[in-house]
């Protein structure tokens, strides 16, 4: 996730494309795949590491909730990042009723 993050990073660091793609639900996407994403998993790789040392629970459990939440956090921000590269603004109450749909 954090790999993904970064290579996303690249494309914002190309000045023409970050001017298009600047307020937008991409940067949105960027921001959550490299802090959210990096912590989080993290966070739960640790604690079933050391759950595991402590009492007997089955890897399957963490196995199930990797692959969970890989599958959910992947389908949010990679819409977040179609939505921004299609140009959908952020900081807005009110969206385009054409983005009604993705959004």
């Amino acid at each position: 996730m954090f790999t993904f993050g970064g290579l996303t990073g690249l494309i914002l660091a190309n000045c023409i494309i970050d001017t298009l793609i600047h307020d937008t639900y991409f940067v949105v996407g960027h921001f959550h795949y490299v802090l959210s994403l990096g912590a989080v998993y993290s966070i739960y790789a640790s604690f079933y590491c050391y759950v595991n040392y402590l009492s007997n629970i089955n890897e399957l459990i963490g196995t199930i909730h990797y692959i969970l939440i890989f599958i959910s956090s992947n389908i949010i921000f990679l819409s977040m990042h179609s939505l921004g590269i299609m140009g959908l603004p952020r900081r807005i109450f009110d969206y385009p009723i054409c983005y009604f749909r993705y959004n």
